[in-house]
């Protein structure tokens, strides 16, 4: 009779608590920042670009180049510039009184413009040219425009390969990071640009993608990106013209 009557009592103050929660309207906020990823990313990414603080394709990977244009709006709105959506960044995001940013003339969305391509590679396939990729070995990258190349891990990869820079006890390796920084701009993670990646001796064209700071997308034909496995035209566009296509 006591065991029945000590259950029924939990039972009554779970219920009380359960409703003095919804009374007072209390909700949990999943926090979204850097290292999220999923559809709630994409639409972030998505609202950042129509208001104008974010030039790039959705990714569904919230990164530095996401963070950065957040705290742009955050800043621009007044709320706290952390790089990360809370509620009130969410509401205020999605609200009918967002903020857009004011034009900059000095905004460029065109970094790098590769010019004559003078080195050519072979459109191979992403799903044959994994085949012979090994996990943690180095690989030569090249700009197919400059013939400037660096060194770069393999880590694998799904959609297409990762890459990563390698690192020393000072951070990361220096030289790769002048030759991605030239070819790509220290933060705009989101260009692409033409190379060939030296596969067992063979010239792949390929097209880079990197986030600013140790790791590096490499697309070869056939290769999709991380929004829900979708194709990426634009390196398409880069792979064929290393080709010669």
């Amino acid at each position: 009779m006591f065991s029945m009557k000590r259950t029924i009592g939990i039972l009554v103050l779970a219920v009380l608590l359960l409703s003095a929660a919804a009374a007072t309207g209390e909700e949990t906020f999943e926090i979204i920042g850097r290292g999220s990823q999923g559809e709630r990313v994409v639409r972030i990414q998505e609202r950042l670009f129509d208001l104008g603080y974010y030039f790039y394709k959705p990714t569904g990977s919230f990164q530095t180049v996401t963070r950065a244009s957040l705290m742009n709006y955050q800043a621009e709105s007044g709320l706290i510039s952390d790089g990360t959506v809370g509620e009130e960044s969410y509401r205020a995001l999605f609200g009918r009184d967002a903020k857009r940013n004011p034009f900059r003339a000095a905004v460029s969305l065109g970094y790098t413009a590769q010019g004559a391509m003078q080195m050519r590679g072979v459109a191979q396939r992403w799903e044959v040219v994994r085949t012979q990729l090994v996990e943690g070995e180095a690989y030569t990258v090249t700009n197919a425009a400059t013939r400037e190349s660096c060194t770069l891990l393999y880590q694998g990869g799904e959609n297409h390969a990762e890459f990563a820079l390698r690192q020393g006890w000072n951070g990361y390796d220096a030289a790769a990071v002048r030759m991605l920084t030239s070819w790509l701009g220290a933060s705009n993670s989101f260009y692409k640009c033409g190379v060939v990646l030296d596969v067992g001796g063979q010239n792949v064209a390929a097209s880079i993608q990197w986030n600013g700071e140790g790791h590096v997308c490499l697309y070869m034909t056939g290769s999709t990106s991380h929004v829900f496995s979708l194709p990426d035209p634009d390196h398409e566009a880069m792979i064929l013209r290393v080709a010669g296509n």
